[in-house]
């Protein structure tokens, strides 16, 4: 089985064979991606790996929900923060340093296919009261960060509970 990353352009690929030289990358071409190239990767996630890397800014985000829909969650995540991905006026994985990149790889998230609604939004809602408790969740699970609307749903993809994150923000986790 291999291992594809599914990235936005050229630039990426080169920035990821810069620090992992056999890696497969799959690419986008930006976040106009084509029902073709959905297809090619649903194919490719039939028989391997497949890692969605998209860049920290809300095209990438876009793109992301629109290829792990298509793949029924059936992928990883790999997502970078936003400021370990600027560099001038760019925002992107291709802008990053090397050692944001293999962290963001080192800590992959998984959306499960089923989701349980182990977390309903009236809990989310009491717990994560703030843009602060949000971030601190964010930063915990190393996502990018989001609205409270798509965070809630990338917390049950994961299946996170209501005692999850009272762990998280209560400090009874190790960030």
């Amino acid at each position: 089985m291999a291992v594809f990353i599914i990235v936005e352009g050229k630039t990426d690929t080169a920035k990821l064979k810069s620090i992992f030289p056999e890696i497969k990358t799959i690419e986008t071409s930006g976040s106009g991606i084509t029902t073709e190239k959905l297809a090619f990767i649903k194919q490719i996630s039939l028989n391997n790996k497949v890692i969605i890397f998209t860049d920290p800014d809300y095209p990438g985000q876009k793109l992301r929900q629109t290829i792990s829909d298509y793949l029924d969650n059936n992928c990883l995540h790999a997502f970078i923060n936003k400021n370990d991905a600027i560099k001038g006026k760019k925002i992107g994985i291709a802008e990053a340093s090397p050692v944001a990149i293999k962290n963001s790889i080192n800590n992959l998230i998984s959306f499960t296919k089923q989701v349980d609604n182990t977390l309903c939004w009236n809990d989310y809602i009491n717990l994560v009261d703030s843009k602060s408790k949000r971030d601190k969740i964010i930063k915990y699970y190393n996502l990018m960060p989001t609205n409270n609307k798509t965070t809630f749903k990338w917390l049950n993809y994961m299946n996170i509970t209501s005692q999850d994150l009272i762990n998280i923000l209560e400090e009874k986790c190790i960030l």
